[in-house]
């Protein structure tokens, strides 16, 4: 027990005498400082922030240590209670301490000039207070010198004995802060004089000043000054040395005795905020302000002009901020600038009493107070977009909804009017609407009534102001937030609103009739009134309310009378129009039948029919509650003949379960999933094949999607020895003279064709020449025609066919020859369109090439030759009565004889033939885009009639030019006629070549 006793004894000595440490230095000039002007030593050192009284508590001081172990001292102060003395403060008496003396106060002592040291003197604390100290020099720098470099803050509080005579504003110069101030009115002010120079330019942050003389302040630069003037004799040079201020904020002040206000304060450059207090009076010629002006602030209760605002004219447009306190004005001003943000104009009542002014041209107002001025009249409408504050006035009528609605904006705001009714929110006065800009991802709600307090998301997230009370917005951050939802919540006030991103079906699940009142309740309406349609039988019924789940209407005009008369719902926002029955005898109420689930409507993928109450899915999804994806594939990519990764295209969902593909008889094995996209690995095979998938116990066949891609492709005749072939298509490129799909035939063009290559010498010479196409396009119908001298080949599309999984037949759409021609050009380009389903559009597009060309598609290098046509087709917006549905575009070429020297020759008399290509589609969501090139489209076998012979075939060679199919669709797409099929991801191409076409019937395509 003694050995603790002894313990905390020692460590409570030790704490005892290190509060009490003081280095050596800091030690001995403390106590020689408090014995120079007490007489007796310093009785504790390092006080810890506690006073320490003197003797008879004539004095006490409080030392503050630094806590490095040094403790060195970093705060003084010293206050004389009474004590006389003979001594004055001296720079000597600071000069001893070690320099880490920050915060110096004094009280009750005399101080030397230059006590506190001159401009390289840096011993003394960085801010120095002075409160009720005498100067027996009339100052506290000499003439000419300064205060140290390393004081920031200076402040002085004058008493009646302090004897500070001149202040030079030279001795400041180093200074951060300055402050100067007077205890009372009886204690006279410092004469104020300013030796600056230009190269002096001191930057005070802040100062206060009070002057019985107004000195120049050239070359002195403050950002925030407080001048107090005392008396009232200032000569004009003096009040002109007012515009030499250099200033950003001042608050300019008259003590005591009014004065006219100086007019030289309009010409301060670049002061931004003015605040005129005391005072002043008004001369009856007025005032300007400075230029620069933002903020105006004036408490002088005698400062007008015969009741009238003392600033006249046009006030500066910089102007933000208006605070306008008791000035004796009885008339509302009307030179306000039109940008101002806040406006305070209080305790002026107004001689007559008027109405409150409309504002509605000041559209930046974000504050308005215009309290106890005595207006009368209710509240503009102008008053909803901003904060007011309109206490103690006369004001009549009910609050604005836009501010009864929001109470807790509007506390005590418009309390001290008599005749002000708070009334009541009615519903449907807040009118929120929402928009959704996908591109930027950002929600902008406006409306009616929306409030001062931004909105939020939910419960906490702000949308951002762009115009009060109507207009708000909010990024959606999909990084923080996910995918933005359909339906988000929005709380305005104390209540919370469903609204939609985006347009959705509106749903009905009740009516109730009471009188001509119907009442709708269901889903997805608005907050705005304006945004519905409703008519029974035609009639308009007059919308009194609408909400996200309730519309309220009624019937002016009368409507017939039966208990299912037709009626529909429209949101303008939308062409849809929801037509549905209700019973316009009976008041009761119509249940719509209901789903077992809600269809996964939230999510999209179908809603419920309240007709037969099960649900509609949307294509993508089936089962009772649109929970299934209803697959498809859109496009699948080729792999080598030695097998590979194989991608799909299409639509899976996020439902996978018991995922299988099989192509052909192989199993792909799977190695990635997502909604629209899978890949698989596949070994070798060979040719083109069906892809059929499996998934959620649904089977999706595609027929014939896939397509083992060969290494090379052959030529027709390794081209006759009469060109190059090219492997990665198949087609040759001929040597000079030569042309045809095999280069067995003479080139008509009288020189190098687009398919023809600079070769020195002809292998042999040609013995048969291609005739020379000439192209006629109908501008009318879009048929086209191509003639080679005696055989002619018109083509055209036939039709568009909707076919099933089965390849049946769902709907045919027949487009021969009932094109609307919208575009023919200089440039050899006919467009054509037509319409079906009502808003399927169809664009046909022909091109003439009239000169021969080397291009590439699908990263082939190809050609195109002079006399060429060039078709393209565009089919947009196509319903599809199922997903898994596809399109067959088909076109139809004639192929006919023109020879007119023998007519009696029946194989050579006019005879057309018909070769119809069907293009297979994919399940295109948005558009299909089918881009064929044909270099002449198909020939039949080509014969040159010689009279006198019996044989059609007599002289006659056998040949065809080849037709180049582009199809840049995601999916698959098929040539009904045998060729050579080579395939790209998302891009086709198709190179056709048949020596015969005879006896190609439609019939052919549907086997």
């Amino acid at each position: 027990m003694k050995f603790f006793f002894y313990f905390f004894s020692t460590l409570i000595l030790l704490f005892i005498h290190k509060s009490n440490i003081v280095k050596s230095d800091d030690a001995t000039c403390l106590n020689n400082l408090i014995y120079s002007f007490f007489g007796v030593n310093a009785l504790q050192t390092c006080t810890g922030g506690s006073e320490i009284s003197g003797p008879n508590d004539l004095f006490s001081y409080n030392v503050v240590c630094s806590n490095d172990g040094l403790y060195n001292i970093k705060r003084l102060d010293i206050i004389n209670k009474g004590t006389i003395t003979s001594h004055s403060l001296i720079y000597s008496d600071f000069n001893c301490f070690s320099g880490s003396l920050l915060d110096l106060k004094l009280e009750g002592l005399s101080i030397k000039a230059d006590a506190f040291g001159t401009e390289m003197q840096t011993k003394v604390a960085q801010t120095i207070e002075l409160t009720s100290c005498t100067f027996p020099d009339g100052r506290f720098s000499s003439i000419g010198n300064t205060l140290p470099k390393t004081t920031s803050l200076f402040t002085i509080n004058l008493y009646d004995n302090s004897n500070l005579n001149f202040v030079d504003f030279h001795s400041i110069k180093y200074l951060t802060n300055f402050y100067l101030t007077l205890n009372n009115l009886n204690v006279e002010a410092p004469t104020y004089s300013n030796s600056l120079q230009s190269s002096d330019m001191p930057n005070l942050s802040n100062m206060a000043i009070s002057l019985k003389n107004i000195p120049s302040f050239a070359n002195l630069k403050v950002s925030s000054l407080k001048l107090s003037l005392f008396g009232n004799s200032f000569s004009q040079a003096e009040l002109l040395n007012l515009g030499t201020l250099n200033v950003l904020y001042l608050l300019f002040v008259k003590e005591t005795i009014k004065m006219e206000y100086p007019n030289s304060i309009s010409s301060i450059a670049a002061i931004s905020t003015l605040t005129i207090q005391g005072n002043f009076t008004a001369s009856s010629s007025g005032y300007s302000l400075p230029p620069t002006l933002k903020k105006l602030s004036i408490i002088a209760p005698s400062f007008n002009i015969n009741g009238k605002f003392p600033f006249v004219g046009i006030l500066p447009s910089s102007l933000t901020s208006i605070d306008i306190g008791s000035i004796g004005v009885d008339t509302f001003p009307d030179n306000f600038p039109l940008n101002i943000e806040e406006l305070n104009f209080n305790y002026n009542p107004l001689n007559p009493p008027t109405n409150l002014p409309d504002l509605s041209s000041f559209s930046n107002l974000k504050q308005v107070s215009l309290k106890s001025n005595q207006f009368t009249g209710p509240i503009p409408n102008s008053y909803c977009f901003f904060r007011v504050q309109l206490n103690g006035n006369n004001l009549t009528g009910d609050w604005p909804q836009c501010k009864i609605c929001f109470p807790n904006e509007n506390v005590g705001n418009l309390d001290d009017n008599p005749l002000l009714n708070r009334g009541t929110c009615y519903p449907g006065s807040v009118v929120p609407n929402l928009d959704y800009d996908s591109s930027i991802k950002f929600l902008e709600l406006y409306g009616e009534n929306l409030g001062l307090t931004p909105p939020t998301v939910g419960v906490s997230l702000p949308f951002l102001v762009i115009k009060p009370n109507s207009r708000f917005g909010f990024s959606w951050d999909e990084g923080l937030l996910g995918p933005v939802p359909d339906l988000v919540n929005i709380q305005i006030s104390s209540n919370l609103y469903t609204m939609a991103t985006k347009y959705s079906t509106p749903v009905i699940y009740y009516i109730t009739k009471t009188g001509n009142n119907y009442t709708f309740s269901g889903a997805r309406f608005s907050y705005n009134k304006n945004d519905f349609i409703i008519k029974i039988s035609d009639v308009d019924c007059v919308l009194s309310y609408i909400e996200y789940g309730t519309i309220i209407c009624s019937n002016i005009n009368p409507v017939p009378l039966g208990s299912y008369v037709s009626a529909t719902m429209q949101n303008k926002k939308s062409t849809e129009i929801v037509s549905f029955y209700l019973n316009t005898v009976e008041n009761k109420t119509s249940a719509f039948a209901k789903c077992s689930t809600d269809c996964n409507e939230p999510l999209g993928n179908g809603r419920c029919n309240t007709t037969s109450g099960a649900c509609k899915c949307i294509n993508e999804y089936t089962g009772h509650d649109c929970s299934i994806p209803n697959q498809f594939i859109i496009s699948v990519s080729p792999v080598p003949i030695t097998g590979g990764v194989v991608n799909i295209w299409g639509w899976f969902g996020t439902l996978n379960v018991d995922l299988s593909i099989k192509i052909g008889q192989q199993i792909c094995i799977h190695d990635f999933i997502s909604s629209d996209f899978i890949n698989c690995t596949l070994d070798a095979g060979s040719g083109t094949q069906s892809i059929t998938l499996t998934q959620n116990g649904i089977t999706y066949t595609g027929i014939n999607m896939f397509h083992y891609t060969e290494l090379t492709y052959s030529c027709p005749k390794d081209c006759s020895n009469n060109g190059k072939c090219n492997t990665a298509t198949g087609q040759c490129k001929c040597n000079s003279g030569w042309a045809g799909f095999d280069c067995n035939s003479k080139s008509s063009t009288g020189g190098n064709s687009g398919t023809t290559t600079v070769s020195p010498t002809p292998t042999s010479t040609p013995e048969i020449e291609i005739p020379k196409s000439n192209t006629t396009i109908n501008g009318t119908d879009g048929s086209t025609v191509i003639n080679n001298e005696q055989t002619t080949y018109e083509i055209s599309i036939l039709s568009l066919i909707e076919t099933d999984l089965s390849n049946n037949i769902v709907n045919t759409y027949n487009l021969s020859r009932k094109w609307n021609p919208v575009n023919i050009s200089a440039n050899n380009v006919y467009k054509f369109t037509q319409t079906i389903q009502e808003s399927c559009i169809i664009t046909y597009t022909i091109e003439e090439i009239k000169t021969a060309r080397d291009y590439q598609f699908a990263d082939l290098d190809l050609t195109l030759d002079k006399d060429s046509i060039k078709i393209s087709v565009s089919i947009k917006n196509y319903t599809f009565n199922s997903v898994l549905n596809n399109l067959q575009l088909r076109f139809e070429s004639l192929v006919g004889d023109n020879n007119k020297n023998n007519q009696e020759n029946n194989q050579c008399n006019n005879n057309k033939q018909s070769v119809i290509i069907g293009l297979n589609l994919p399940h295109c969501t948005n558009e299909c885009l089918i881009d064929p090139d044909f270099s002449v489209l198909v020939s039949s076998s080509y014969q040159e009639c010689s009279s006198g012979s019996n044989n059609g075939n007599n002289g006659r060679a056998s040949w065809v030019l080849p037709v180049a199919i582009v199809v840049p669709c995601v999916g698959l797409v098929l040539i009904i006629i045998a060729g050579v099929i080579l395939y790209k991801k998302n891009r086709l191409i198709f190179l056709v070549a048949k020596s015969k076409m005879k006896g190609l019937k439609l019939k052919v395509l549907s086997k």
